[in-house]
Parts: structure tokens; sequence; C-alpha cells
């Protein structure tokens, strides 16, 4: 049996302490416009259309039992096809989220790994974490689900949503934007529910 959770302390203990885990609490002087407006509407359907992509950056976790902070890479092609690679940025320590068809892998460096089909309980027991990640690569986008509560901001793109996962109710901000290229996807990303946050800040986007 795999056991990585001493391993992911050796990737991820040196930089804790970063600008990717200040400032948690969430914004409160935010404007809202109508989730009607053209422009918004507009962009969602751009979003809509981006259904495989790439980005990596910075990530900031902060639970009960588990506090990081690492590198990521995310790579996203269907429901059953995505990696998310969390590595050190002072050695070569690393770990692979592999979703497949048969369920979720999680290997390190040294070329140890564990399987299992509940994905969710084998992130819970190899790193600690209980997170969507099936919601995650529209979360990542910027992409509301629109059956639920969400605000879009005056700058036209997601503000922020709130709704429920499995018994918790998670809310993101989005702080702020790559707006250099269209359509605009996230930069800053804020991420809580009652026990857990996570502070996520995006390098580069590939779509």
């Amino acid at each position: 049996m795999l056991k990585l959770r001493g391993l992911l302390s050796v990737i991820i203990i040196s930089v804790f302490i970063s600008a990717c885990t200040t400032n948690l609490e969430r914004p409160t002087d935010v404007s809202y416009i109508e989730k009607t407006d053209l422009t918004w509407q507009q962009h969602l359907q751009q979003l809509k259309q981006i259904r495989s992509y790439a980005s990596n950056g910075q990530l900031g976790y902060i639970s009960p039992s588990e506090r990081f902070s690492t590198r990521f890479e995310w790579h996203y092609k269907n429901p059953r096809a995505y990696t998310l690679r969390l590595s050190s940025t002072i050695s070569s320590a690393s770990l692979l989220i592999e979703m497949h068809e048969q369920g979720m892998t999680i290997s390190d460096h040294k070329g140890r790994q564990r399987s299992e089909r509940d994905a969710q309980m084998l992130l819970r027991e190899v790193i600690g974490m209980d997170f969507p990640l099936n919601q995650f690569t529209y979360w990542l986008k910027g992409q509301p689900d629109e059956n639920e509560d969400y605000k879009v901001g005056t700058n036209h793109l997601l503000a922020t949503f709130s709704y429920p996962i499995e018994g918790q109710i998670w809310t993101a901000d989005y702080l702020s934007y790559h707006e250099e290229r269209q359509p605009a996807l996230p930069k800053d990303i804020l991420l809580k529910n009652q026990n857990q946050t996570l502070k996520i800040r995006v390098d580069s986007w590939t779509y």
C-alpha cells in the first residue's frame, strides 16, 4: 500500500509560508451585475466551448489536518481522463494524481503508486484532501453551475458562487483574471467550505 502522506510534507513544507496562502478572507467590497448581461452570456458560451485545456501555477491548502503549498500542473481532457501534478519548487519530489476509466491512481516520483475506483476516498486517505476534483475543471476556468447560486462582477466575469456538494457548502471568489487573451480565464481564486480553504494562483493557460 502506498504511503505518501510523509512525502507530501517533504514536497510542500518549505514553501507553505508564501504569497499563495496569504489574504485568505473572502472579499466584501464587490459589486455585481445581472446574470442576463449580454457580455457575460457571451463569455459563458465561450467557456463552455473549452472542453480540453491545461494550466499551471501555485496552490495553497488549509484544513484542520493539513496545511501545504505546492506548484501544480493540471491537464484535463474529459471527466474520466485528467491529471493533477503537485511538485516542490526546491527538489524533484512530486505527486501525480491521474483519473482514468478504472478510477484514480496516485503515484510519486519514485514510482510508488496506489489505485482505487473511489477517487474521493483515495484523495482523503493518501493526501488528506476532501475536495471535489470532478467540479474542479469548471471551477478553475470560472464556469459556474447555472442551476446554483452565482454572481457576475462588473467586469462581466464570474465573481463568486456558493452551492452544496455532498453536504458541504463550497464558496468561490474570483479575485483576478488573465485578461490578455479571450476568453479571459481566472488568475487568483479563493475556494472555501466550513473546514477547508484553497488558494489558487494560475500562472498560465493552454486551450
